[in-house]
């Protein structure tokens, strides 16, 4: 069988790139609705208390000033619906078992789910729908190795969780000059998320985009903007990561990181690569 040669194995990683050929981490492919959540929320939210160990949950809700209520967390735990760590004093939500009320099927520790979570996204080419295999693989034999290397770097997307149920996007970028437009790739549109929330056990992100001029700055409230609802369900979370699920059935890996600003500077030094090199082939 002959060998792949380099310039055929670039092309071929490019491809996958696209949506229709291979599954891929994409800001826009999280599954949203225009409808928000309408269902009541079966959690009940409070504070963990001294006394909680890997097999009982030490809980003081915050809707009645009663003492603090001993669940058993057991079979939750093996079944993998114990998210995170629950820590003296920490915020979390539970779920109760209705025919049991001494035992909670779910808990989310949601002080620990506070902070930014981003995930790697490639690009993917713009002409896409029309070209070819052996078409893309000629366009990038026109292109200097340096900017083949340059479009394959991939930005950090994703969001900040803060207290008050405020959320904040992560993986914008500036685009100083029209030498953008030159790039043969883009990246995936990045959603502003404003609000974040957890109801039945599922986290639920808003996000506002004003469609009269494709605006990310847009205000909620405004005429123009659509609002819409991304709903995942929590897979795994630790100090350092965080896997969801889509609707779809998907799974989203994401890392901590120490700040929005350092991941939304590394996502812009990517951009400036790709300008860098766009003036060079001028």
């Amino acid at each position: 069988m002959m060998k792949e040669t380099p310039l055929l194995l670039l092309a071929t990683i490019l491809l996958c790139f696209f949506p229709s050929s291979c599954r891929q981490n994409r800001a826009d492919d999280i599954p949203a609705t225009e409808n928000a959540p309408s269902s009541p929320d079966s959690m009940i939210y409070g504070l963990t208390c001294d006394g909680t160990t890997d097999s009982v949950l030490v809980f003081l809700p915050f809707s009645t000033g009663a003492d603090p209520v001993t669940y058993n967390i057991e079979t939750a735990r093996a079944a993998g619906n114990v998210i995170g760590n629950p820590s003296i004093g920490d915020w979390v939500g539970i779920i109760l078992n209705p025919e049991d009320t001494t035992e909670a099927t779910m808990v989310v520790n949601l002080d620990q789910l506070k902070g930014t979570w981003t995930y790697p996204v490639r690009p993917v080419w713009k002409d896409k729908a029309k070209l070819s295999p052996r078409a893309l693989r000629r366009k990038l034999a026109e292109l200097p190795d340096s900017l083949k290397e340059a479009y394959m770097v991939p930005r950090e997307y994703g969001f900040t969780l803060k207290r008050s149920s405020v959320a904040s996007p992560v993986g914008y970028v500036i685009s100083k000059s029209s030498l953008y437009d030159d790039s043969p790739v883009e990246y995936p549109e990045v959603k502003r998320y404003t609000n974040w929330g957890c109801r039945n056990g599922q986290l639920i992100l808003t996000s506002v985009k004003d469609t009269a001029d494709n605006s990310v700055t847009a205000s909620p409230g405004t005429k123009s903007v659509l609002t819409t609802y991304d709903t995942l369900d929590f897979v795994f979370l630790s100090d350092d990561s965080l896997i969801l699920r889509r609707q779809d059935g998907r799974q989203l890996h994401m890392h901590r990181r120490l700040s929005a600003e350092l991941a939304n500077l590394k996502a812009q030094q990517a951009a400036d690569i790709i300008q860098t090199g766009n003036k060079k082939k001028k």
